[in-house]
């Protein structure tokens, strides 16, 4: 198995199993605790407890939510540990002190591992896994700041930092772009990194019934014979929302049926409903800023454009909607430049920032929509590759092996 790029072979191997026996005492530090990051964390903890082991975790209250409270209270009743580290995503003095309240609880719990998830939490962690020498520290990057950006003074610094703290513990990235970024730009040893993909709760998002799908219009006012096309995600640069919103641009003015729907959260909102008007389909357009169970927006929904300029991998959106068997738009970006070839039947790819390629992409998807879509693979697609069971299965089986050697499981 080979990633691709020079010098990026790969050892694909099981691990072997350890000597230990029984229950394994694991800590999670994260920052943030929000949105995919979170749901990640969510879903590993809750496998890590089924399976009958001791989860402690450090968190940050800085830039999290009501779930992650609820996380922070189930984890106390499994009999855990918590720690508010009281950090964000920045450099900051107060970092000083997270680190010594990390190193207080690595010391006063002693775990059998430390798993980090996302660039705060992975510097903290692997500095106090240094400190003691821990010889089971795990780092989750999800997406590296560097990706698909120029190299400014940022982010060679950034880049640089996450150079020298991959040299200590194994990385566990969850795509073959961020294995080969971490290879290729910061050097890491293949011998310290794993390549495992994010898995997605099939058993929770299915496809929506009709009465399912009647039902979730009704809630966002949607009408019965509209086609619904969606994007989720923060407003922000990374996931590019201009694209989305100009690409759709004429499709909705030859098409008065069609919505397009945005499950989004930031800054830009106002200046996102202004640019549609601008394109003249601003009555064609709603912004949901949140909903209590996503399930119903998936419901809502003819069809998914995931516009990103980078990821760490698929993201939880494309997955979710993969697993409710819907169709989707997507930008071969870093993190899911291997899409094309993983043999879903009806996703339509394009090149990231490109609005022309977007439009003729959704204009394809808009056709076979009109058709009613038959045979899809996808739902059976994550069932078969992406379940918890197989992607959290194989954290587990990490954690619990004597050794740890790089190892790809490709989607394509």
């Amino acid at each position: 198995m080979k990633l691709q790029g020079a010098a990026t072979e790969q050892v694909a191997v099981a691990p072997r199993p350890s000597n230990r026996a029984g229950p394994l005492k694991v800590l999670i530090v994260v920052e943030p605790g929000l949105d995919g990051v979170f749901r990640h964390v969510e879903g590993l903890v809750q496998y890590f407890l089924q399976k009958g082991n001791r989860v402690h975790l450090a968190y940050s209250s800085c830039r999290s939510g009501a779930a992650m409270q609820q996380l922070v209270e189930r984890v106390r009743r499994a009999g855990g540990e918590v720690r508010d580290l009281r950090v964000s995503n920045i450099p900051q003095p107060g970092d000083v002190l997270a680190f010594l309240r990390l190193a207080a609880l690595v010391r006063r719990v002693r775990p059998d591992v430390i798993h980090a998830h996302s660039s705060k939490a992975g510097a903290l962690a692997r500095g106090v896994a240094k400190l003691f020498r821990h010889p089971r520290c795990f780092y989750t990057p999800h997406a590296y700041y560097g990706m698909a950006k120029p190299p400014w003074f940022r982010v060679r610094f950034f880049n640089q930092i996450e150079r020298i703290l991959g040299q200590w513990g194994h990385t566990i990235a969850i795509s073959q772009d961020e294995a080969n970024f971490a290879l290729r730009t910061l050097r890491i040893p293949r011998e310290r990194l794993v390549v495992i993909h994010n898995p997605v709760d099939t058993a929770r998002f299915k496809p929506a019934t009709a009465e399912e799908k009647r039902a979730a219009r009704a809630r966002f006012g949607i009408p019965a014979d509209a086609i619904v096309l969606a994007t989720i995600g923060r407003m922000c640069w990374q996931k590019d929302p201009e694209t989305a919103y100009q690409a759709v641009a004429p499709l909705c003015a030859e098409n008065p049926r069609l919505m397009f729907l945005h499950l989004g959260w930031g800054k830009w909102k106002s200046y996102l409903l202004g640019l549609a008007a601008r394109l003249g389909y601003g009555s064609q357009v709603r912004i949901l800023d949140y909903v209590d169970d996503p399930r119903s927006f998936y419901h809502a929904v003819d069809g998914v454009l995931v516009s990103s300029r980078y990821e760490a991998g698929w993201p939880l959106v494309f997955l979710e909607a993969m697993a409710c068997n819907l169709p989707v738009i997507a930008s071969t970006c870093p993190g899911m430049s291997d899409l094309g070839r993983a043999g879903l039947s009806h996703v339509w790819t394009y090149p990231p920032e490109n609005v022309a390629a977007c439009t003729a992409q959704t204009r394809h998807w808009l056709e076979a929509v009109t058709r009613e879509l038959t045979d899809s693979n996808h739902r059976r697609f994550a069932i078969e590759r992406l379940s918890p069971e197989r992607c959290y299965g194989a954290v587990y089986d990490l954690y619990r092996s004597s050794s740890v050697r790089t190892r790809v499981t490709p989607l394509s």
